[in-house]
């Protein structure tokens, strides 16, 4: 007996199909069809995660089937080499770092720092390259709209690859002042920027006009050239593009760069908690083969470039890509571990994290500043502990006094209290010093002056005594505290020979009992 399907079955048949169709692709991440109807992603849908707690680790990354492959944003810059290096490309080839793993790993290019962060949360890639600073933002706002992932990799220290350029003329960051700046916003040059400015001797005033006249771009490629063909007076730029526009411009100087300021920006990688808590072998998999790559470009750097020169799309030759790899500083096995520090350790992570979060509350891209220690998770560094060397490969700083005739990048002027006549520090003052060690951890590659300076009361011989005492004081709580050699600081007593105002009123006296703070680029470095 035949079945006659009446016309409202067969429609419901349909539906049925196609339910079952959308339920298959997007299991199967073909696409994302909860995103479509505005559901929360993958990665927001995850229970939040414990990081304290042990990973409970597969035998194989390949257990479940769909963790043998891992989708990964990145955008065109040489910091990802050895991840491309460990996978052959932009997908895995034969015989490769990652496919001997049993791993399939597409990198997913994308430019836009935006889009890459969206790319995360709507769970259209599993793992973020991105800067420490533009996760600060990135993670407040996914907190926003309930998305879970954590930073657990360090890629890359930027040394020299960024930098703010000059016009002649131009030969110190307070020099800024009144000048039109080109600058990508919110991205890592958009924090190099507002961090020098924040670490000069400008105001407030003055830092808020400089960001107003400013030419914003859409990457860091266009201030260069808006630089060269003297379209404004400063850029912030990567190299080569930064390099070459100051010779095609007589008289314009690098300001600084990341060689001063070598511990601001990192390269980090991202992951959703959906893919961590689902995939953690995967997770190690991919940090341990990333790792692999950095350690055969220090071995044949030679075929390295060749291999990048090679990846189609990715648009980096061969040339190009060494000179780019010589403004990085790839990480280590040993530089993750300094980075991310340990739970609650003053760690290069949480100082940057917690700088960036400040520039995005000024700038009122986020509304909260949130915890460091709950942005990352260090668990998936864990085991590969002896599998690395944990010594670092990097020496340590050497330092040498600047020239006579040197002209600081940056002077800040603080009022350091002091109780009366004495150089014992006021409780309320160590935060202000605080916020030069801060400064002083992330431009490391610098030598400081600590100039003490007084009103003109009392006699001169005394205030210059005074005055130096009180600069031995701050130079001697920098030390014990953030452990700064001493031969990086000079402790300087000008006593009332170099006032900034008028010691004929209150005002002026109080504005003269300053501690200026001179920072000059290492001539070691």
């Amino acid at each position: 007996m035949a079945l006659k399907i009446e016309k409202g079955g067969w429609a419901l048949i349909f539906l049925i199909g196609l339910g079952l169709v959308g339920y298959s692709l997007d299991k199967y991440r073909i696409f994302d069809i909860r995103g479509w109807f505005g559901s929360k992603s993958r990665a927001a849908a995850s229970a939040p995660v414990d990081t304290s707690k042990p990973l409970a680790l597969p035998v194989s990354s390949t257990s479940e089937s769909s963790c043998g492959a891992v989708r990964v944003r990145v955008n065109i810059w040489v910091g990802c080499a050895a991840g491309l290096v460990a996978n052959g490309g932009l997908d895995t080839a034969s015989d490769s770092i990652y496919d001997k793993k049993g791993m399939k790993v597409s990198f997913k290019i994308i430019d836009d720092w935006t889009e890459g962060a969206t790319a995360l949360a709507t769970n259209n890639v599993d793992v973020m390259l991105t800067t420490a600073d533009v996760w600060a933002k990135d993670y407040s706002q996914f907190q926003d709209k309930g998305v879970g992932a954590h930073a657990f990799f360090m890629v890359d220290w930027s040394r020299g690859a960024d930098g703010v350029i000059g016009k002649q003329g131009i030969n110190s960051i307070e020099d800024l002042a009144g000048k039109t700046v080109a600058f990508a916003p919110y991205t890592p040059s958009h924090f190099l920027l507002w961090n020098g400015l924040k670490s000069s001797g400008l105001d407030t005033e003055q830092r808020h006009e400089i960001f107003a006249k400013a030419v914003h771009t859409k990457d860091g490629i266009e201030p260069a050239t808006l630089f060269a063909q003297q379209k404004v007076d400063a850029a912030v730029a990567w190299d080569p593009d930064m390099s070459d526009a100051v010779t095609k411009r007589a008289g314009s100087k690098k300001i600084y760069d990341t060689r001063i300021a070598n511990h601001l920006i990192a390269d980090i990688l991202v992951v959703s908690d959906r893919f961590a808590s689902r995939c953690p072998q995967a997770v190690v998999n991919l940090a341990e083969g990333w790792l692999g790559g950095v350690e055969f470009i220090k071995a044949q750097p030679n075929r390295a470039y060749t291999l990048i020169g090679t990846i189609k799309d990715f648009n980096i030759p061969e040339d190009l890509a060494k000179t780019m790899l010589g403004g990085v500083k790839l990480a280590d096995y040993a530089d993750n571990k300094a980075f991310f520090g340990t739970r609650g350790s003053d760690s290069d992570y949480n100082n940057i994290f917690k700088m960036a979060q400040e520039m995005y509350r000024e700038e009122r891209i986020i509304k909260r500043n949130s915890d460091p220690e709950s942005s990352v998770d260090r668990r998936f560094l864990d085991p590969l502990k002896g599998k690395f060397a944990s010594a670092s490969s990097e020496p340590p700083t050497e330092y040498r006094e600047p020239a006579r005739n040197a002209v600081p990048i940056a002077t800040q002027r603080r009022s350091i209290y002091f109780d009366t006549d004495s150089a014992n520090m006021g409780v309320d003052s160590r935060a202000v010093v605080d916020e030069i060690g801060v400064f002083m951890k992330a431009y490391e590659n610098t030598v400081v002056d600590i100039d003490g300076n007084t009103d003109a009361t009392g006699s001169r011989a005394h205030n210059i005594q005074l005055s130096k005492e009180r600069a031995e004081a701050v130079r001697h709580y920098l030390i014990e505290k953030y452990a700064f050699p001493a031969a990086r600081m000079r402790a300087v007593g000008n006593g009332p020979d170099r006032p900034v105002a008028d010691n004929s009123s209150p005002e002026g006296r109080e504005r003269n009992r300053r501690t200026d703070i001179k920072v000059y680029p290492n001539p070691a470095g």
